[in-house]
C-alpha cells in the first residue's frame, strides 16, 4: 500500500565493524566541539527544492525554506545560484513565501508563485532580472497548480481549477454542502474533490492579462503540460486511472495553443508517479515516463519511454527497465536527464535516447534529489543533493564530479557530530536478501552493545539511502543505534524486488525487518533486551504489523498508521489501489481481515506504544491510530494518542515537529532504556 514524503553494497559483518573505534565527538571549524544533533538544528536546516535552470545554463533558481520559529511557520524564498561560481543570491523575501521559479525562455523574467495581501490563492508574480521589485501578474480565482512559459515568453500555460462556489452573499459565513460524484472524492491536503477540485488548462497573455480557457474536465485531472518547441501546440495528460472503460491510467493528448481547439488522444499508457513530458526537437516525439499494470503500478519501478505522436507507439528506453527513473528533465539533442534510484543511492544519470544508452554521474557520496536541465547535455547542470554527513546545498554535476554552489546549511552542519552510517545486509527467513544502513549511536564503543530502534521508511515505494536523515540521527543522537531497512517493497532494488507486496501488505517486508534486527543482534551491536520500532505512514503501518506478531520490542511508535484497514475503505484516498490492487471488501473478507491483523488481534499486543498523526491526514486518516490506542486502553497496555490540528499527513508547523521529536524521544527514553 503506498503511503506517503536512493548502489555501492558496502557489506560487512563482524569483520566489518571491528574497523570501527570509538566514535569521538570531533572539532568543528575554529576549534569548537561539535555537538550531536539536536531539535534546535533540525528546524534550523534549510531545505532547498524547486530547482530550475535558466535558458543559458548559467545560473539556477530554487526554494529555500526553513521553519520560522518564532512565527511558527515555514517560510521560503527565492534564491538564485551561479552555476561560475560565485556566492547566491536571495531574491525574494521571506516574508512572503514563494514558490514555482520559472525563467522565461528569452531569460529576461523570473516568474513566480506567491500568496501577497489580500489574495485567497497564490498568484503569479513577475521579477524583471535587471532588477527592481516583483510585479503581481495574475489575479485568478482558483489554485493555480502549475504554469509553463511559451517558447515565445508571451503567454503563460496554467494548469488551474474552478473558483469554488461562492457563499450567499447575505451570510458569507454559511457553509455550502459539499457535493462529490467521483469514484475518488477525497485527497490529502485537499479534502474532499468536488467537481471543482479537477485540473484543467489555461492559456493567459503576459501583456493583455486575459485568460483563455484550453480544456475542459468535470471527470480527469489535465497535468504534466508542456509546450510544443514552436508553440502552436500542448501536450498534457489526462488522468483515466478510475476510469472502467481504460486499458491504462494516463492518456496523452495534444491540443492545439488555441481557444475551442478539439485535444486528440495521442497514446494511451501506464501512468507513473513523477510524470513529465519532455518534447523532441522537431516536435514528433514526446519522452516521458510509463509504469506497470494498474494491480501492480504502485511498487512499479517507473521506465523512461518515448511516444511517437504520428502513430501513438510508445517505445520503453531498455536501459531504464529495472531501475527505477525519477525527475526527468530535457538536456536537448535527443538527451534526458533523470535520477535513478539504485539500492540505498541516488543517482544522477543522463539518457540518450537515439541509442538507449544511459551514463551515470556523481558522486556516490551524496544522494541526489533534485535537478533542472539545459539545452547543453555537455555543460554543467545544477543539482541539489546531500550526504551522510553534508547538508543540503545546490550543486554544479560534472561528470562524475559536484561542485558545491551555495553554503546555506554549511555552517550549521560542521556544528554537528554527524552519527557514522554503515551499509550492512541480512538474511530473511525465507532467503530473500535485504539491504539498509545502520547509523551508529552517539559515542559509539565498539564491542559495546547498545540500545537499538529499528526506524521504518514510509511509502513503501522509497528507500533510505546515503543522504542527511534528520530523524535516524536525532535518534542516534539520543544514544540508539537505528537500523533503517529497504524492505521488499522499497524502491531501488528493481521490479521483482518492489512488486513482491502486492496484495499481501505485512508480510514480507515484516521477514526481512526481523533479519535486520536479528543480524543488529547477532553483530553485537544490539541489545536484545534494549529493542524499539518506529515509523510514519507505511512505516507506523509495519511497525503495527510487527508489534503484534513479537513481544521483544519493549517500545513503539506508530506514527499515521492503521491496524484496520477496513477504517480506512471510502475513508482515505486509495480507492484506486483498493479497487486495482485488493479489491473491495465484500470480494474477498479473508484477505481483508488478514490485512487487519494488527486491530484484529490486538490483545496479543504487549508492546507500549505511542500514536501519533495529523487531523486533517487524508492519505492515512488518525483513525488508525486511535483505533490501535483504544484497543490497548482496553488491555492495559501503555499507550498514548497524539492527533496534531489543522496537520495532513505530513507535519509542518514548526511546534508541532519539535513536539513530535520530543515525544518519541521521551517514548524511547521511558520504555526502552
Amino acid at each position: 500500500m503506498a503511503r506517503g514524503a536512493k548502489h555501492y553494497s558496502l557489506r560487512f559483518g563482524v569483520a566489518g565493524i571491528a574497523l570501527l573505534a570509538a566514535v569521538p565527538l570531533a572539532a568543528a571549524e575554529g576549534g569548537t566541539a561539535r555537538h550531536p544533533v539536536t531539535i534546535d538544528d533540525i528546524l534550523a536546516m534549510r531545505s532547498l527544492s524547486e530547482l530550475t535552470c535558466a535558458p543559458d545554463g548559467r545560473q539556477a533558481a530554487y526554494v529555500a525554506s526553513m521553519a520560522d520559529v518564532k512565527a511558527d511557520k515555514r517560510r521560503s524564498a527565492i534564491w538564485l545560484a551561479d552555476l561560475a561560481g560565485s556566492p547566491a543570491l536571495q531574491l525574494t523575501g521571506s516574508e512572503d513565501s514563494a514558490s514555482a521559479p520559472a525563467f522565461s525562455p528569452d531569460g529576461k523574467t523570473l516568474a513566480f508563485l506567491s500568496k501577497r495581501g489580500k489574495d485567497k490563492q497564490a498568484q503569479i508574480w513577475l521579477l524583471d532580472r535587471r532588477g527592481g521589485e516583483a510585479q503581481k501578474l495574475t489575479d485568478v480565482k482558483a489554485d493555480i497548480a502549475a504554469f509553463r512559459w511559451s517558447p515565445d515568453s508571451r503567454r503563460l500555460l496554467l494548469t488551474i481549477t474552478d473558483p469554488a462556489p461562492e457563499p450567499p452573499k447575505d451570510d458569507e459565513e454559511r457553509p455550502l454542502p459539499v457535493v462529490v460524484d467521483d469514484v475518488k472524492f477525497k485527497e490529502d491536503g485537499v479534502g474532499f474533490l468536488t467537481a471543482e477540485s479537477h485540473t484543467h488548462l489555461a492559456l493567459f497573455d503576459v501583456a493583455a492579462k486575459t485568460e483563455t480557457r484550453l480544456t475542459a474536465s468535470d471527470s480527469f485531472d489535465d497535468s504534466a503540460a508542456e509546450w510544443s518547441p514552436d508553440g502552436k501546440s500542448v501536450a498534457y495528460l489526462a488522468d483515466h486511472a478510475l476510469d472502467p472503460e481504460t486499458p491504462a491510467a494516463q492518456w496523452l493528448h495534444v491540443v492545439e495553443a488555441k481557444a475551442s481547439a478539439a485535444p486528440r488522444v495521442a497514446a494511451k499508457f501506464d501512468g507513473a508517479l513523477g510524470q513529465t513530458l519532455i518534447w523532441s526537437a522537431d516536435g514528433s516525439r514526446i519522452a516521458h515516463l510509463v509504469g506497470d499494470v494498474p494491480k501492480l503500478n504502485q511498487y512499479s519501478q517507473p521506465r523512461l519511454a518515448e511516444t511517437v505522436l504520428a502513430t501513438g507507439q510508445t517505445r520503453v528506453i531498455a536501459s531504464s527497465i529495472g531501475t527505477y527513473v525519477q525527475r526527468p528533465v530535457d538536456l536537448g539533442v535527443g538527451r534526458v536527464g533523470a535520477i535513478l534510484a539504485e539500492d540505498r543511492h541516488e543517482v544522477p544519470a543522463m539518457f540518450d535516447l537515439a541509442t538507449g544508452s544511459v551514463q551515470r554521474l556523481g558522486d556516490p557520496r551524496l544522494a541526489v534529489f533534485d535537478q533542472c536541465g539545459g539545452k547543453d547535455a555537455k555543460a554543467p547542470r545544477a543539482v541539489i543533493a546531500s550526504g551522510d554527513d553534508a547538508m543540503p546545498e545546490v550543486y554544479a554535476l560534472e561528470g562524475k564530479t559536484m561542485r558545491a554552489l551555495t553554503a546555506h546549511n554549511s555552517k550549521l552542519g560542521a556544528a554537528i557530530a554527524w552519527s557514522p552510517v554503515r551499509d550492512f545486509a541480512a538474511t530473511a527467513s525465507d532467503g530473500s536478501e535485504v539491504h539498509g544502513l545502520l547509523t551508529l549511536p552517539a559515542g559509539y564503543v565498539q564491542g559495546q552493545r547498545y540500545p537499538t530502534v529499528l526506524w521504518i521508511h514510509g511509502g513503501p515505494t522509497a528507500q533510505d539511502t546515503h543522504e542527511i536523515d534528520t530523524m535516524r540521527q536525532w535518534i542516534a543522537a539520543q544514544g540508539y543505534a537505528v537500523l533503517a531497512v529497504n524492505y521488499r517493497g522499497s524502491s531501488g532494488r528493481g521490479d521483482a524486488y518492489g512488486t513482491a507486496i502486492v496484495a499481501d501488505w505485512g508480510n514480507k517486508e515484516v521477514l526481512d525487518l526481523y533479519a535486520a534486527t536479528d543480524w543488529a543482534v547477532a553483530q553485537g551491536i544490539a541489545d536484545p533486551e534494549e529493542l524499539g520500532v518506529g515509523g510514519w505512514s507505511y512505516g507506523g503501518i509495519l511497525t503495527d504489523f510487527l508489534i503484534v506478531r513479537d513481544n521483544r520490542f519493549k517500545a513503539a511508535f506508530s506514527g499515521a498508521g492503521e491496524g484496520n484497514i477496513f477504517a480506512l475503505f471510502g475513508v482515505d484516498q486509495y480507492i484506486q489501489q483498493y479497487a486495482q490492487e485488493v479489491g473491495p471488501p465484500w470480494q474477498d473478507p479473508a484477505l481483508w481481515m488478514r490485512l487487519s491483523e494488527p486491530l484484529m488481534h490486538a490483545d496479543r499486543i504487549k508492546t507500549p506504544t505511542l500514536f501519533m498523526g495529523g487531523i486533517a491526514d487524508d492519505n492515512v486518516p488518525l483513525i488508525g491510530g486511535q483505533q490501535l490506542y483504544q484497543a490497548l486502553k482496553l488491555t492495559g497496555v501503555p499507550t498514548r494518542l497524539v492527533g496534531y490540528p489543522d496537520e495532513n499527513h505530513g507535519i509542518e508547523r514548526p511546534s508541532f515537529q519539535r513536539d513530535r521529536l520530543e515525544r518519541i524521544a521521551d517514548w524511547y527514553k521511558r520504555y526502552l532504556k
